[in-house]
């Protein structure tokens, strides 16, 4: 056979036919591609999440910053409060009163000190408030609130004749304290309760004209209802203002402002106050 009939095998080129998959080669290529897209959404899904997270990281970080130089202020200002408060004479007591008659007892009292001359021996009559804004009809108002309500502070000597003043003035049940032994209130505790708030220009709230010391004032807004899931009966802890630690059973809640009705114990009785979401967390 001559060389131009001879095929070089180099030279012939032969297509193989295409392989067709089989049935579990195409079902496992189409698992293998579904959980590559799976895979790929979950990496999406996952930076998305660090975007935002890391935005809210950095929407949350100056309200935090904001809150804590806050906290660091009040802490000074009730270290300064409290060191003021230690430079009066005489100790503070609290006595236990008629819910309702506050304001008649340290009428009264102050009254007796002065007729029965034991000035010398009391020194100041307070009943701590703090003013709200309540909204009724549709209006918005001013009004104050008893701090703690059915208690009244003193800041005496405590002597026999001083002791029968106040215990015999009219509307006045006891002292706060074993019976015959009252119990004398750290000067840091009653600054919690008596501490003026700063006013927006810096300044302390005074004492109103006829004695009553307002130690809350209104904001110049009200703050928007905080959305929550409290319910009656719940457990929890405050967390701000002059009760900030101590525990509270919610008794109630205004479904319209979202505010919450608590009972705490002040010196052995319960004692109702009123709190918002935001001050309050849940006993875990």
């Amino acid at each position: 056979m001559s060389d131009e009939n001879t095929l070089d095998a180099q030279d012939v080129t032969t297509d193989a036919p295409a392989h067709e998959p089989t049935f579990e080669e195409a079902a496992a290529a189409a698992v293998a591609e579904n959980e590559a897209a799976k895979a790929a959404e979950a990496d999406a899904a996952a930076e998305s999440a660090d975007t935002v997270e890391g935005a809210a990281e950095e929407a949350a970080a100056p309200a935090a910053q904001d809150d804590a130089e806050a906290d660091a202020e009040y802490r000074k200002r009730l270290r300064d409060y409290t060191k003021e408060l230690k430079k009066l004479p005489g100790e503070w007591y609290i006595i236990q009163c008629y819910s309702g008659y506050e304001n008649k007892v340290k009428t009264n009292l102050d009254m007796r000190a002065q007729t029965l001359e034991v000035e010398d021996y009391i020194f100041d009559v307070v009943v701590p408030l703090e003013q709200v804004i309540e909204k009724k009809d549709g209006k918005k108002k001013i009004v104050k609130r008893k701090l703690l309500p059915g208690y009244v502070l003193v800041r005496m000597e405590l002597n026999d004749r001083a002791w029968s003043v106040v215990r015999d003035t009219p509307g006045v049940t006891s002292f706060v304290g074993n019976e015959g032994n009252a119990t004398v209130v750290k000067p840091r505790d009653v600054a919690k309760f008596l501490m003026p708030k700063q006013t927006a220009d810096g300044e302390d709230t005074a004492v109103s004209a006829d004695g009553e010391q307002v130690i809350a004032m209104p904001e110049v807004e009200e703050k928007p209802k905080v959305a929550h899931d409290f319910k009656e009966g719940e457990a929890v802890t405050i967390l701000s203002g002059a009760l900030a630690s101590v525990s509270a059973t919610i008794s109630s809640i205004d479904e319209e402002t979202g505010k919450i009705q608590a009972l705490v114990s002040i010196f052995g009785r319960e004692t109702p106050v009123e709190l918002t979401a935001d001050q309050i967390e849940r006993i875990s």
